[in-house]
């Protein structure tokens, strides 16, 4: 139950990474696209205006040297999309000749009007000089919400003077627009989409070691809490008997609780030195250390145990002297105890533990080969996690399954590698690689 609504919790929380991410990245990207819009739109809109003035140009140009106006020319500059009105020296040109356009002339008295509201320019006011014509351009509406551009244009000749109006329809302008926001936002929508899935994709990735570390967690202090119960249950007991028993039987109860606060005491420890190392406080003092000299406390220090139980202890060093290398003696120290300590308690008596040094390239490899039972295959990728066990044979009252996890976070501290494999004649063999230099 607790599990599923872990996976729940964790869900809940990818689906809010997801939406936070997309809309803040969306935001970002709408802004974008606005922004691409509107320097889109400014350059249309100058790339429409320049070619808009440059025909006016060209028809201004070829008006002035001309005293009569051919209707032909008018047909073919309208072609083009544009709207020709002139007036010689006040009278209209008639356009289409013999015709009248209902709509043309609307919009070509609408285009007069707002040129004269605006800018107070008449076409059949003569122009005020006899060589320089008087120009305004602008944008009006037609009364069906049609957006135009417009130059009205009074060209001073020898004899008179000609009024000039030049429409330009902007839908073609304003058609390529909504072509470019309909792209522009159909790509972000797209982008958007994409982004939604990385997103969700990325949050999971990115959310599975917090979810390991938090299903470690919570398996450390289930089996934390399990192996505590077993000692305080022994010391309840005893320290019970222990009141009304004899003098003898006090003593023996009263050292079996003793032994077990010892147990806590050292499971507290481990459990400590494994909430550091997770936190990231767990450090090291890099020092000159002899390697050979590191065996041989060690092996020093576990003789004594090892001959009780009638097993043969052996330091082996190479030949050749071993480098000086940059370690935390006091951490490599407890390393070679944490495997020396797991040989010495999984060897049976008459066994015999080899614990030898040698340079590799740049690395030193320490060994601690024993003849117990060895570890089965399947479980050697599971020996360094918490409170793991092998099996039966490799379990002990004094053990918790917490030294190899310790030592698998002293060899990373050191940048090495720490191994288990099957010896050559049975029992296990530990290797550690750790750097030379």
């Amino acid at each position: 139950m607790a599990e599923r609504g872990e996976r729940a919790l964790f869900r809940r929380l990818r689906l809010r990474l997801t939406v936070v991410c997309t809309a803040v990245t969306g935001l970002i990207l709408l802004a974008m696209a606005c922004a691409a819009l509107a320097v889109g739109r400014a350059q249309l809109t100058a790339r429409a205006e320049a070619a808009f003035e440059s025909e006016v140009n060209a028809i201004c140009y070829h008006l002035r040297g001309q005293t009569v106006v051919d209707h032909t020319w008018i047909a073919q500059t309208e072609a083009g999309g544009l709207t020709l009105y002139l007036e010689l020296s006040g009278a209209p040109v008639l356009y289409p000749p013999g015709q009248t356009d209902p709509e043309r002339a609307a919009l070509v008295a609408l285009a007069r009007e707002k040129a004269l509201e605006a800018f107070a320019f008449d076409l059949s006011v003569p122009p005020d000089g006899a060589f320089q014509q008087e120009r305004q351009m602008f944008q009006f509406q037609d009364g069906a919400g049609q957006r135009f551009r417009a130059a009205a244009v009074r060209i001073p000749q020898e004899q008179g003077w000609i009024g000039l109006l030049v429409l330009r329809s902007m839908a073609g302008e304003e058609r390529e627009v909504l072509i470019q926001c309909a792209a522009v936002f159909s790509f972000a929508a797209l982008a958007l989409v994409m982004l939604a899935v990385f997103a969700w994709l990325f949050t999971r990735r990115a959310m599975r070691p917090l979810e390991e570390s938090r299903r470690r967690q919570t398996e450390f202090i289930a089996a934390a809490s399990h192996e505590l119960r077993s000692p305080l249950a022994v010391i309840h007991a005893s320290l019970s008997a222990a009141g009304d028993a004899p003098d003898e039987k006090r003593r023996h109860f009263l050292s079996l609780a003793d032994g077990e606060c010892m147990r806590m005491s050292r499971l507290v420890g481990d459990m400590l030195s494994l909430a550091n190392a997770d936190s990231g406080s767990w450090s090291i003092c890099r020092e000159e250390t002899e390697p050979e000299t590191l065996l041989l406390d060690s092996a020093e220090h576990f003789e004594g145990r090892a001959g009780e139980k009638g097993i043969r202890l052996l330091a082996e060093l190479p030949e050749e002297p071993l480098p000086r290398c940059q370690w935390d003696r006091q951490r490599i120290s407890q390393l070679l105890s944490i495997l020396l300590d797991n040989a010495v308690s999984y060897t049976p008596p008459g066994g015999v533990i080899r614990l030898s040094a040698r340079q590799e390239g740049d690395w030193i490899r320490l060994r601690v080969a024993d003849t117990g039972p060895g570890i089965p295959d399947e479980e050697k990728a599971r020996v360094f996690t918490r409170f793991y066990r092998a099996d039966q044979a490799r379990t002990g009252r004094e053990h918790y399954g917490l030294g190899l996890c310790i030592a698998l976070e002293i060899v990373q501290l050191h940048s090495g590698e720490i191994t288990v494999e099957d010896g050559e004649t049975g029992g296990a063999v530990f290797s550690v690689w750790l750097p030379a230099e």
